[in-house]
């Protein structure tokens, strides 16, 4: 988790020593293992370092290389370590005392621009080439660490979070419009880098971009998500076999040169429980201790979603070297939390970030530099199947779809023709026929409009800055790996990894084993009718993990979601303290020409807060959190 900034100047001037060091002062979150800049003429580049992995020890950026006049800047875990070292004639004595930040430098040196595409982990970096006056900044494949950018007509700067460029006196605080829009309405597809803020974008994953000192700029994708042509074509035993080894180093790869002990956000779900078991064996025959922390409600806890406890313990009693710390959900939202998740987040706080941090602390109180979680599974290595039925019949395959018609039926006690509604007739319909029966059912994201002052939604409207098409609600999954692939795809385009900004805060190195590179090449080649056999949802998991699960995972059949436990209860805990907070956002004009701020407060104060449409009120919270972002980002340019 550290941190990198710099500038380049297309002018005449030079890099100020004072912009950098106030660049600095803005990640120092980032750094508590020091900060280093260096300012030659026209180009300035720095690191803040926290150290994670053993290697970490050696680090002294910005490294410079004289021969070829490289200077580079890193935030990284690379994983492929001892592949290169073999590349590049490294010795074993050798490469631990390399730092991963020379491993790239090296890689630069090798394949120029084209490195990114040899390396293994999470990483971006920025390299000045001195000889042919170029920057070039590159992020890993599935964007799990970042990297923004502003540029104007004197100068082009960097930095891993936008409140670095902030600091910079040109760069101003303007939302933009169209992605404030875009978030309101649901339309989540990222729009080339584009953040909240009017020109400050986010390089997004899987690209490198070289800004030369002219100004002008190159940018290329070197990676989308797709599977791995030695994956795709085999029968059930082949991926069977290989899901674990492939899971397995991706876990170990992010556990076995740490310094301190991993944490691992726990909801005891088959994506995070994956990874707890995983990680038994790296600790075999050591005291090592893998901290968990899990979202847990009150003891006592009468109705919605039932606890996670009972799961967390089961997995406890099977795996000794867990240790388990509760977080009891909080529905509360004061506004002194809200003013904090506004300070963290560089954009809109998702809804319940103020207990997510609440997480992280008792993470890193516990002694942790590096926490995991289990995003991602569900799009890669352990799909839910949800749209399995409309799949099967899609392609035809009737044998499959009666069979797993009954046994979804007898597993899950529902009507048929709710069954045939929801999971069949709805994915396969055009959409124009979905977006029928939602606003039938008061869903549509037309009812969205709502929440945003009708000005502004004809502004966005005459603009075409929103397209439906877009919207969850309206997009078909019945294609379920193409669904996976464009979902990776957003993910990874995204300008910031969510909760990468929160994890930091607290003083940790977020990664996701799930969105590995290489689980995601395998996860992609998996054949959809591995996906749901006979009526049960994770199938393959529970084969090829049957030694690292519980055994009692082989019959349970739902998730629990490891942040929110219960979400009407929250929604109702939060209405009154969203109501007072309200009153005092009505008076602000900003507000008033982007929000109906009448119908949040109808939506909040009313008293039968189940009566409304988790889909309702979900985007209701939203769009309160941005109302509150917006007040917020005003006061502080004041």
């Amino acid at each position: 988790m550290s941190a990198i900034f710099g500038m380049l100047r297309f002018d005449a001037g030079v890099v100020a020593r004072n912009d950098l060091e106030r660049m600095a002062n803005g990640l120092a979150h980032r750094g508590p293992d020091g900060r280093r800049f260096v300012a030659r003429g026209a180009v300035g580049l720095g690191q803040c370092l926290m150290r994670v992995n053993v290697e970490d020890r050696f680090e002294a950026q910005p490294l410079h290389d004289p021969p070829s006049d490289a200077t580079l800047v890193a935030d990284c875990r690379i994983d492929n370590r001892d592949e290169l070292a073999g590349i590049f004639g490294i010795s074993a004595a050798e490469l631990s005392t390399t730092p991963d930040s020379a491993l790239i430098l090296r890689a630069y040196k090798q394949w120029g621009d084209g490195c990114a595409a040899h390396l293994l982990g999470d990483f971006t970096f920025a390299v000045w080439n001195g000889r042919e006056q170029t920057l070039l900044l590159a992020r890993d494949h599935t964007g799990q660490r970042y990297v923004h950018y502003y540029r104007n007509r004197a100068f082009f700067a960097f930095a891993t979070e936008i409140k670095a460029l902030w600091m910079l006196r040109d760069v101003r605080r303007e939302v933009n419009e169209d992605q404030l829009g875009r978030f309101l309405l649901a339309d989540l597809k990222p729009r080339d880098g584009a953040t909240l803020f009017r020109d400050i974008f986010g390089l997004p994953g899987g690209s490198t971009m070289a800004v030369r000192r002219d100004g002008a700029r190159d940018r290329r994708r070197y990676w989308r998500p797709a599977a791995a042509r030695e994956h795709v074509g085999h029968d059930e035993s082949y991926y069977v076999e290989h899901y674990r080894g492939v899971l397995a180093a991706a876990v170990e790869s992010r556990v076995v040169r740490l310094i301190a002990p991993p944490a691992l956000c726990f909801s005891a779900g088959y994506d995070s429980a994956a990874i707890a078991g995983l990680c038994g064996p790296l600790f075999a025959g050591q005291n090592n201790k893998l901290i968990a922390v899990s979202s847990v409600l009150p003891e006592g806890h009468a109705g919605g979603r039932p606890d996670v406890r009972p799961w967390v313990e089961t997995c406890r009693r099977a795996m000794p070297y867990l240790d388990v710390r509760y977080v009891v959900h909080d529905a509360g939202l004061s506004e002194r939390q809200r003013a904090a998740s506004c300070m963290i987040a560089d954009d809109i706080p998702f809804v319940f970030d103020h207990f997510l941090q609440a997480l992280y602390r008792t993470a890193a109180a516990a002694g942790a530099r590096l926490v995991m979680d289990g995003i991602g599974g569900d799009l890669t290595i352990n799909p839910r199947g949800g749209m399995a039925l409309a799949s099967f019949l899609r392609r035809g395959r009737l044998v499959q779809f009666f069979r797993e018609l009954a046994a979804y039926r007898r597993g899950r006690e529902r009507r048929l023709l709710q069954i045939l509604r929801s999971k069949v007739a709805f994915p396969l319909a055009p959409m124009w026929a979905r977006r029928a029966w939602l606003e039938f059912r008061r869903l549509d994201p037309v009812q969205l409009r709502r929440f945003v002052a009708p000005q502004f939604a004809q502004q966005l409207k005459n603009a075409r800055a929103v397209d439906p098409a877009n919207m969850p609600m309206l997009q078909s999954r019945a294609h379920m790996r193409r669904t996976s692939a464009r979902s990776l795809r957003e993910m990874a385009d995204a300008p910031r990894s969510h909760y990468g900004n929160e994890a930091a805060a607290c003083g940790l190195d977020l990664t996701r084993p799930m969105l590995d590179r290489r689980v995601v090449e395998f996860g992609l080649a998996v054949p959809e009718d591995l996906y749901v056999v006979k009526g049960r949802r994770r199938h393959l998991a529970r084969r090829a993990l049957a030694g690292v699960y519980p055994h009692e995972y082989q019959s349970r059949e739902e998730d629990q979601d490891w942040l929110d436990p219960g979400f009407i209860e929250t929604f109702r805990g939060a209405s009154p303290q969203i109501c007072a907070q309200l009153q005092d956002l009505r008076g602000d004009p900003t507000l008033r020409r982007y929000f109906s701020l009448d119908a949040l407060a109808d939506i909040f104060g009313n008293a039968r807060a189940e009566a409304i449409p988790p889909a309702i009120a979900t985007y209701a919270l939203r769009a309160f959190q941005a109302a509150a972002y917006v007040r917020w980002l005003g006061t502080r340019n004041e």
